[in-house]
């Protein structure tokens, strides 16, 4: 596990009156290494039409945003201009009442800067507390001007957010705790996003649509988390059409370094990964964790699930797209997926798996294709098998650039209108 996986565990079980108190162990200052070069894009505001077909892709499109949430450019719905202010994005999310959500509500922000206040799970929410999970809709949060016209300077963490989306906001952390049914769309992020359930509370339906984290960095934090907290259950969450680039370990760290990572001492299960592509760190493209013994939601639902995604290991990454950063190690095993997850209930269609898996056993398998002959001896399936392809292994940038198109800034601007 990660620094940031550490902290962020014991954060999470932490009582509340120590979380005041507690921040995030610093890591070395990031080095970034992009595949192309390319500069800030902003978008301009979204011109009306109908929300698009799904099609389906690994990685963003612009087609993928969530089926409760009134698409940008709809013009039969509520506008409410604010300031760029947290606080007047609050107040005008809190005055929304049920039947103002059902017709549609779309809060526009004018143009500025948000400020962040930290992601670690001792950090203040920037929003709190609002908004209403039995909502017919949810509210659309977005720039008034179009992407790029406001961002976040620094990471940022949101508690008890319920039935908003927020779309086209460039971050550089977005935390997500206890945010049932809320989402984040169209967006870029520098270091990562997360979701989280603490408190003992439980989170279900919180959607990541279209998040992207681009380049390549060397650096001891894994970019995405899925985790709980003790006595809590995150379960039914969704990543759709998002795309994460690795990160490499600076020489001479010894963290564990995942790109997704389930993880905490809680409940955690029903994570989908839908067209998205996500690039191997150091150890693994998606860490399973694991479910105790006497977890009580075990057996419940699925527990992960792969429809028409890609993974890759870290060794591939380099190989097809990302070199390795100066001053980083280079990996010495080629593993896309570890951990176990929950033995039958892992799920996976239409998907593309470059490196190995740590032994598991999985329920379904359907149309997916794997490059590691492992898999066929490692990886076990009650219903379906693994497909091993072994040209897979000699793919190189120009099948990857087919099939995962590079999320620019010119490409985000072009498919984010």
């Amino acid at each position: 596990m990660s620094r940031r996986g550490f902290v962020g565990l014991v954060l999470l079980t932490a009582p509340a009156a120590v979380l005041a108190a507690c921040t995030a162990s610093p890591s070395p200052a990031p080095t970034t290494s992009s595949p192309t070069g390319g500069g800030g894009t902003t978008g301009a505001p979204s011109a009306p039409g109908p929300r698009p077909e799904v099609v389906r892709s690994f990685g963003p499109n612009g087609t993928h945003w969530p089926a409760h949430t009134p698409w940008l450019g709809d013009e039969n719905v509520a506008v409410t201009e604010v300031d760029c202010d947290w606080e007047a994005i609050s107040e005008a999310i809190a005055a929304v009442t049920p039947e103002q959500a059902a017709a549609g509500v779309h809060i526009k922000i004018r143009p500025g800067t948000l400020p962040g206040g930290g992601s670690s799970s001792g950090s203040a929410g920037v929003l709190a507390d609002i908004g209403s999970a039995d909502w017919a809709q949810n509210v659309l949060v977005s720039p008034l001007e179009g992407r790029g016209s406001v961002t976040i300077d620094d990471e940022a963490r949101l508690v008890g957010v319920h039935g908003v989306t927020f779309a086209r906001l460039d971050g550089v952390v977005i935390l997500m705790t206890n945010c049932t049914r809320s989402a984040w769309a169209h967006s870029k992020m520098t270091y990562g996003f997360r979701m989280a359930a603490s408190y003992g509370e439980t989170t279900r339906e919180c959607g990541a649509y279209e998040i992207v984290m681009a380049d390549a960095k060397a650096d001891i934090v894994d970019p995405f988390g899925y985790a709980s907290g003790e006595g809590s259950l995150i379960t039914d969450c969704v990543w759709e059409g998002c795309y994460g680039a690795p990160v490499f370990r600076p020489s001479g760290a010894d963290d564990h370094v995942d790109s997704l990572q389930m993880y905490g001492t809680g409940s955690y299960r029903g994570l989908t990964l839908r067209d998205t592509a996500v690039f191997g760190s150091l150890n693994c493209a998606l860490q399973l964790g694991g479910v105790a013994d006497d977890d009580p939601y075990k057996g419940s639902s699925p527990f992960a699930t792969l429809d028409h995604t890609l993974l890759t290991s870290q060794a591939t990454a380099i190989q097809v797209r990302y070199p390795t950063p100066d001053g980083a190690d280079t990996p010495k095993m080629a593993q896309a997926i570890n951990g176990i997850g929950e033995p039958q209930h892992l799920y996976a269609n239409d998907s593309l798996i470059f490196g190995s898996m740590h032994r598991s056993s999985w329920a379904v398998v359907s149309n997916c294709k794997v490059s590691s002959e492992g898999a066929l001896e490692n990886n076990a399936i009650q219903d379906g098998k693994w497909t091993y392809d072994a040209d897979m292994a000699d793919w190189g940038a120009e099948e990857f650039d087919e099939l995962a198109p590079i999320p620019t800034d010119e490409y985000l601007a072009s498919v984010w209108t």
